[in-house]
């Protein structure tokens, strides 16, 4: 709750400010009306003053009709003192620097010349308080929103689109474990207090495993999470990274994760969100990373402060491509935007962070704070366990235990807590003793003990989901599935595997639930930790005890893949006739989600030479109106976001080897054309089996499908052909392909006009050079984009019309402007390019680099005789692009230009 006084004080800062900015503005008024001219330094006062009297005297006026919240007036008030203290700064420096009418020629003169050393004061002042009026303008309209983000229908349906993995699971989880308590060294200490309230800054917190670094970060991200808690201006997005979960691995799903974070926090409708969704079809075409790099830029912009979180950098599958995400970041300098990270001390992360991070934000997590965190773990553990709360009474068994487990830890609260759970199901004080003296010293030695203690008819293959029925899986059976087979406790598989998995409490949100009919709430089985994983696919558990429990991951996808093709396989032409719902149905068959969605990625993955895999999936797919209609009636991979259609029928189904050639099968695919499949066969999204297998880029089935007859230039499906599903998606090698193949470079048609147009749109410079060496038409107009030009400077040099007037942005100047490619535009403008070519969106090249801020560009295309007063376009001329968008630098340079 805002403090009272906080909030009648802030009313009174209000009203004081307007006073005190009117004279400030007096003073200047006075001065130009007595000696007609204000020195260069002061000439943005006089502009930009007026706009932070009206934007106070509206937040007066707001106050005054109750319509801004205590919390909010709160939140106002360090901005509004921020301006006093920068307005008083102004007022001092005015009263060196005016001259007035009394003083002599002398001091007149010396004014003047000491008014040319103040500009840089000056504009350092004025930007720090246009950062302010921006502050106070957000609030402001946050009082006026009527935006509820949450229920917005197309918020709703972007988020969807967007389909990000939701971080909630994870940070409910961790939070669940943390004990109270723990944690708190780091948020009283002095890196995280300057982080949380002072300028932006980058903080690593790094560690070895086990050590507790994700309880830590969602420790963090609750502290936050309180701290923004009814402040509009501070929004927060988080994500973790998790070995568990494949859609937690990737960078782009993260970036889409914060957008989606961030969409449900803003104040009105994000405006680059919503173009990018509406320029890529409402929705039917995907965005690229850097598309959604550019949107996540511009919506943290628009907040006073944003907090980002990061955990566990170092479970992410494609980590260069994560560091160059977060180089990119910080390359932003977007005032006010904390970003926290933590991962392992791995030698490619630390070498990207300590370019970013400065040295004193780096922390790292030893043994000797940890254990801190330990030691509380323990004690509560021992008061609150129900195996443990036996020795309550018995002081000298808890400091026995205290003492051993403090010693033995290291550091690795992963460690405590295995032997914790071990020492729970001690049952007398000999046995705790002996157990006590016999502890694993490593997490290696520990997992191996817990897995030698399965006993054999434990030692069911067991999975992540519906743990029940996995277990009623033999793939080596013809019938693998056996419903009276099924765990009839799921719960018993913490009592077989103890420490070594969790079941966690999941809530689906609604933007999630596509594939949840059951219910909001489920549970899941997954390893406790990242270092199970690593030591159960390991080469060190193969020279120890618990060797049969090794996992090869080619493997284990072979044999997931079996058992869910054989789960399928029940689903019998007519079985579905008996539910109403998936809900229905699956309260019944809990794997068939899981099996129906997984089965192709799994067999994609599976071992190289499995026949029976390939058996199986062949045999699966040819199934007709029995399991594989009732397949695609669960659960389309071409149109994942749909929900299940159980009316649907074969007819409206592309073929079998369309799905095999989308999932990049390609040893069933072969065998599926083998017993007859036609391979030129039209239907699905992409057209044809060759269309999908390259958009995908599924070289080896590509190669398949050519060998086997399939029709190169086949028209049809959302690109037209495969040449240009290739070129856009950015598939050299596949582009290759079809190439050496025959396809037709030059052939009309899909979404971009031709493979040209589309590889240069994507911006895939090398296909596009590719492309023109087996004799692509540089100039043939159409498509979405127009020219191939807009997007690559590469295709001057073979000839193309360099103001050819086409497409989104109309000409090729404006396109590499707005979009910031600088050494584009010097390219187009030596090669004779219109510096003051008309029309597109923004009116000009200049408009365009001025509203997205591309201030080096700005610099350039003045110094090429861009008109900065040039009218048109959505924001009338330049200088009004790059003030309304806040570009100081870019504003600057135009007010220099004209």
């Amino acid at each position: 709750m805002a403090d009272p006084l906080t909030v009648v004080g802030i009313v009174a800062n209000l009203v004081g400010l307007v006073e005190f900015s009117t004279k400030v503005l007096a003073r200047l008024n006075d001065f130009q009306s007595t000696l007609g001219e204000i020195p260069k330094a002061f000439r943005h006062i006089k502009a930009e003053l007026p706009v932070l009297q009206e934007t106070l005297k509206q937040t007066i006026d707001k106050i005054d009709h109750g319509a801004i919240k205590d919390s909010t007036k709160a939140a106002l008030l360090p901005a509004v003192q921020g301006c006093k203290m920068q307005i008083e700064a102004l007022d001092d420096l005015l009263a060196e620097t005016l001259p007035v009418a009394s003083d002599s020629r002398l001091k007149k003169t010396t004014k003047a010349l000491w008014s040319i050393k103040q500009d840089s004061k000056v504009e350092s002042i004025m930007k720090t308080l246009r950062g302010y009026i921006g502050t106070l303008t957000f609030y402001h309209a946050a009082a006026s929103s009527t935006l509820q983000p949450m229920k917005d229908t197309k918020l709703v349906e972007i988020r969807r689109w967007l389909s990000s993995p939701d971080p909630l699971i994870n940070y409910r989880k961790a939070i669940e474990l943390r004990q109270p308590d723990t944690g708190l060294w780091l948020l009283e200490g002095e890196v995280y207090s300057k982080w949380k309230r002072n300028a932006s800054s980058f903080v690593w917190l790094y560690g070895i495993p086990g050590c507790g670094k994700t309880i830590l970060s969602s420790t963090v991200t609750q502290d936050i999470l309180l701290y923004c808690a009814n402040d509009p201006g501070k929004v927060v997005a988080y994500f973790y990274f998790d070995f568990t979960d494949a859609d937690k691995q990737k960078p782009e799903l993260m970036v889409r994760s914060l957008i989606s974070q961030v969409s449900e926090q803003c104040i009105k409708m994000p405006s680059a969100l919503e173009a990018l969704y509406s320029s890529l079809d409402k929705g039917n075409r995907q965005p690229s990373l850097d598309a959604l790099m550019i949107v996540l830029q511009q919506m943290l912009q628009e907040f006073p402060q944003s907090y980002l979180i990061l955990d566990a950098l170092d479970e992410c599958a494609d980590r260069s491509e994560l560091m160059r995400i977060l180089e990119r970041m910080a390359g932003w300098q977007l005032d006010k935007m904390r970003v926290l990270v933590t991962s392992r001390k791995i030698r490619d992360i630390e070498c990207s962070l300590e370019d970013i991070v400065d040295r004193e934000c780096i922390i790292c997590l030893q043994h000797q704070v940890v254990d801190k965190d330990i030691q509380t773990y323990v004690r509560q553990r021992l008061s609150e366990d129900k195996g443990l709360k036996k020795w309550q009474k018995d002081a000298e068994i808890r400091r026995e235990i205290e003492t051993t487990l403090m010693e033995g830890s290291r550091g690795m609260f992963r460690w405590a807590v295995c032997q914790m759970d071990a020492l729970g199901k001690c049952r007398t004080r000999v046995a705790l003793q002996k157990a006590l003296k016999a502890l694993p010293t490593t997490l290696d030695k520990t997992y191996e003990r817990i897995l030698c203690t399965i006993s054999d008819e434990d030692s069911e293959p067991l999975s992540v989901e519906e743990v029940a029925e996995v277990v009623a899986i033999n793939v080596e059976r013809e019938t693998a599935y056996d419903r009276d087979e099924v765990l009839e406790d799921p719960m018993d598989v913490l009592d077989i595997f103890m420490s070594l998995v969790s079941v966690v409490k999941t809530e689906v949100p609604f933007s999630s639930q596509r594939n949840r009919h059951l219910s909001t709430t489920f549970q899941t089985v997954t390893l406790a930790h990242y270092s199970v994983q690593e030591y159960l696919v390991s080469a060190r558990i193969c020279e120890g005890h618990a060797a049969r429990y090794s996992m090869r991951p080619a493997a284990c996808h072979s044999y997931i893949a079996k058992g869910s093709i054989g789960y399928l396989l029940q689903f019998e032409k007519g079985l579905f006739d008996r539910f109403e719902s998936a809900g229905s149905l699956k309260q019944v068959y809990r794997l068939a989600q899981y099996s129906a969605e997984h089965w192709l990625i799994h067999t994609r993955n599976g071992e190289e030479g499995d026949n029976r895999l390939s058996y199986l999936a062949t045999k699966f797919l040819s199934t007709g109106e029995g399991a594989y209609l009732s397949w695609l009636r669960l659960y389309d991979p071409e149109k994942s976001w749909d929900t299940p259609n159980f009316r649907r029928g074969l007819d409206s189904c592309p073929n079998p080897l369309y799905y095999a050639s989308l999932g990049a099968i390609a040893d069933t695919a072969n065998q599926l054309i083998e017993e007859g499949v036609d391979v030129n066969a039209q239907g699905g999204r992409y057209g044809n089996a060759l269309q999908a297998a390259s958009c995908k880029g599924h070289d080896k089935t590509v190669e398949v499908l050519l060998s086997k007859g399939a029709d190169v230039n086949t028209q049809g499906g959302r690109y037209g052909n495969a040449l240009q599903a290739a070129s856009f998606e950015g598939h050299n090698k596949t582009v290759e392909v079809l190439l050496s193949k025959g396809a037709d470079v030059n052939a009309q048609g899909g979404d971009y006009g031709n493979a040209l147009q589309a590889a240069s749109a994507a911006g895939h410079d090398k296909i596009v050079v590719l492309l023109l060496s087996k004799g692509a038409d540089v100039n043939t107009q159409g498509g979405f984009v127009g020219s191939a030009l807009q997007a690559t400077a590469v295709l001057l040099s073979k000839g193309a019309g360099v103001n050819a007037q086409e497409g989104l942005y109309r000409n090729a100047l404006q396109a590499a402007s707005a979009e910031g490619h600088d050494k584009i535009v010097e390219v187009l403008l030596s090669k004779g390019a219109n510096v003051n070519a008309q029309g597109g969106d923004y009116g000009n090249a200049l408009q365009a680099a001025s509203a997205k801020g591309r201030d080096e560009i700005v610099k350039v295309l003045l110094s090429k005789g861009a008109d900065v007063n040039t009218q048109g376009g959505d924001y009338g001329n330049a200088l009004q692009a790059a003030s309304a968008k806040g570009h100081d630098e870019c504003r600057g340079a135009a007010e220099q230009g004209r």
